[in-house]
């Protein structure tokens, strides 16, 4: 009974419902990615963090997400795929910037020859795990079900 809802549910999923949750998990790639190769480390730190104005943009854009998907279901499974499309466009950004922008396949290849590359991708995930988890998943899941209320409230009528 409840798979059977589920199906039911997931095919009505439109194609402008799949580019909202595209678009969100690039918003969440993007961040990601400026604060952990443009954004200064601050002194004494050792690794990046989201600050309050990235942590406000995450919560904002989860908002308008969950007020556009407006579906608890569609808005839980976009939660879902969002992150994890955006955990994975982050690592491999991230592994082929190391690898071959700042050359760290040099030094894990005297280590491990021929092994580098999942080093790098290894490290790179650890990165953006410890920078994401757990108070950017907590914003995103949190300001997707708030926008999806608001937007209830916003378009009573709308499907």
């Amino acid at each position: 009974m409840f798979i059977d809802d589920l199906r039911k549910k997931l095919r009505a999923i439109s194609a402008r419902d799949a580019a909202v949750v595209v678009g969100w998990a690039v918003t969440l790639t993007l961040l990601t990615i400026l604060v952990e190769y443009v954004k200064p480390m601050p002194l004494g730190a050792t690794s990046t963090r989201f600050d309050t104005l990235e942590l406000a943009i995450i919560l904002v854009t989860s908002l308008v997400v969950g007020a556009v998907l407006l579906d608890p279901v569609k808005i839980l499974y976009g939660f879902i795929a969002a992150t994890t499309l955006s955990v994975v466009m982050s690592v491999i950004f991230s592994s082929l910037y190391d690898l071959y922008v700042l050359g760290l396949g040099e030094y894990f290849s005297a280590l491990t020859p021929g092994w580098e590359w999942e080093w790098v991708a290894w490290l790179a995930f650890l990165r953006i795990f410890k920078m994401a988890f757990p108070a950017a998943l907590i914003l995103v899941f949190a300001g997707g079900m708030a926008g999806g209320i608001a937007g209830d409230f916003l378009w009573p009528h709308r499907d």
